[in-house]
């Protein structure tokens, strides 16, 4: 872990603020056009990467306070762990429904 700088840590929040709305966005536009199912997997995918980026923001902070403990460090790591294997569940459930659908919209227009 690199020691605290308030900079960095706007540009890096900000960027991950940026890409949970557009994911959100993203999601909102299949809850509205897309059948239920994918809907429902665009949802999920969109709150897993609203979730991962918790640990980040959460060890930044911690950082702004001082070095981070072998302890911190350890918990961090593992709750990245986790969220990051979420979104690849989700991600894993949502583009193959996604695809579908589209193929089957596709093979409507012809």
């Amino acid at each position: 872990m690199e020691p605290f700088d308030q900079h960095r840590y706007d540009i890096r929040r900000g960027a991950a603020i940026d890409a949970v709305r557009a994911t959100r966005r993203a999601a909102d536009a299949v809850q509205l056009e897309g059948p239920a199912d994918v809907a429902q997997a665009a949802d999920e995918y969109a709150k897993a990467i609203d979730l991962n980026i918790e640990p980040s923001i959460e060890s930044l902070m911690q950082l702004s306070k001082g070095p981070l403990s072998e302890e911190q460090q350890e918990r961090y790591h593992s709750a990245a762990a986790e969220r990051n294997a979420l979104v690849e569940r989700c991600q894993q459930r949502f583009v193959p429904l996604a695809r579908q659908a589209l193929d089957e919209l596709m093979n409507d227009v012809d």
